[in-house]
C-alpha cells in the first residue's frame, strides 16, 4: 500500500476539486445546473481514484486506480475548456483551471509508470 497523503499529485488534484467546488456553489444560471454537476464530479474523481488506489494490495491495482484517474483528469479539462469556449466561464478563469487538469494528468500518466514498473507486491490475506 501507498500513502496517497504524500503524493504531490493526490495534494493538487484534491486543491482543484476544492476550488471547482467552491466556483460551481457561487454559480448561477442554466450552466449552474447542467455542467458544473460533471466538472465537480470529474473533479472529485481525480483525488479519490488515487487514494482508493493507494490502498489497495498490489501495485496493478494501483495502476489501475491511477488510468482511472487519468480519465478523470481529461474529462474535467474537456469540460472546462468547453465552458471556457462557451462563454459559461471566464476563458482566462477555465484556461487556468483547464492546465492544471493537464498538469495533474500528467504527474499521473508518470506516477502510473512508475508504480508499473515496481516489483510485484505480495497479496496480503
Amino acid at each position: 500500500m501507498h500513502q496517497h497523503e504524500q503524493l504531490a499529485v493526490w495534494k493538487r488534484s484534491r486543491a482543484l476539486a476544492a476550488t471547482l467546488h467552491r466556483r460551481a456553489a457561487t454559480a448561477r444560471g442554466s450552466f449552474a445546473l447542467t455542467a458544473w454537476p460533471q466538472i465537480v464530479r470529474a473533479s472529485a474523481s481525480v483525488p479519490a481514484n488515487i487514494a482508493e488506489g493507494a490502498m489497495r494490495s498490489s501495485n496493478r491495482d494501483f495502476a489501475r486506480f491511477l488510468s482511472i484517474s487519468i480519465g478523470s483528469a481529461a474529462e474535467l479539462q474537456t469540460l472546462l475548456l468547453i465552458a471556457g469556449d462557451c462563454g459559461l466561464v471566464p476563458a482566462d478563469e477555465a484556461n487556468a483551471a483547464a492546465t492544471e487538469a493537464r498538469e495533474i494528468r500528467l504527474m499521473l500518466v508518470g506516477l502510473r509508470a512508475r508504480v508499473m514498473r515496481l516489483p510485484r507486491q505480495p497479496i496480503l490475506r
